[in-house]
């Protein structure tokens, strides 16, 4: 001050405020940034984990797909049994349709990422909204898809306890394991050299004596027809999914 300095030293104390508020916005600005890139890596592993676990659901559909066709087959064989229009059945594949016709064709349709993406808060790391879209719908449908597998099910749970009795323990074990590792092919050897403990006349008349099996069987039919053009659907979104996810990971 003796020396009227004062606004000297003014300006260097501004500017050194000056120099320390840039730093700091600097600074800010590369922990922004730094952020940014930790998201979106975190982003980019949540898209690849989600393109796993589709294309993993992809290839279970289309297994599921081909066994409730061979399903409906047995089904449709064992009604036609029922109604008379089938008067000579072929006994292995009636004894194998009353065996699988009681059969549950489970599968898990839910994607271990979309639930953790739900239950962390994390689903607003998702950028593309066409995906964030899809992820939404998807909840929805499990839920309808668990409400229809609860209304069914016990359909299949009533048939078993009619005809459990009707086939030899030996037969249904047998049937059990190996169309049970889809060995659907009726001219295999598996089959072919296998000869059933179950009399035919036996397994077709205790079959027409079970009460009302033809409505509960029409019934049962009906919801393995419906679940099949759910796995149909189930396999093609997946797909157009797949592709959605592929197209943002490149972007990336």
């Amino acid at each position: 001050m003796e020396k009227n300095k004062t606004g000297r030293y003014l300006k260097y104390a501004i500017g050194e405020i000056v120099l320390v508020v840039i730093g700091i916005l600097i600074a800010l600005q590369v922990g922004n940034f730094n952020e940014t890139i930790k998201e979106r890596e975190i982003y980019l592993s949540y898209l690849l984990r989600l393109k796993e676990d589709f294309l993993e659901l992809q290839e279970t559909v289309k297994l599921k797909k081909e066994f409730e066709a061979e399903l409906i087959d047995l089904a449709e064989y064992q009604l036609e049994v029922l109604t008379g229009k089938e008067t000579n059945p072929d006994i292995l594949k009636l004894a194998i349709s009353i065996e699988f016709t009681g059969s549950i064709n489970r599968y898990e349709i839910l994607s271990p990422t979309y639930l953790e993406l739900t239950s962390t808060g994390r689903l607003t790391l998702i950028e593309n909204d066409n995906i964030k879209d899809f992820l939404s719908g998807y909840y929805k449908y499990l839920l309808t898809r668990n409400n229809e597998k609860a209304e069914w099910d016990p359909w299949v749970h009533q048939y078993r306890s009619l005809v459990r009795n009707i086939l030899n323990p030996e037969d249904r074990s047998f049937i059990d394991f190996e169309f049970g590792n889809a060995n659907a092919d009726m001219e295999s050897p598996t089959w072919k050299n296998y000869t059933l403990k179950s009399k035919k006349e036996n397994v077709v008349n205790d079959l027409l004596k079970v009460p009302n099996l033809t409505g509960l069987l029409q019934d049962i039919l009906t919801a393995r027809r419906i679940t099949h053009s759910y796995l149909d659907f189930e396999f093609h979104i997946s797909n157009d999914f797949l592709q959605q996810i592929q197209s943002e990971i490149d972007r990336l």
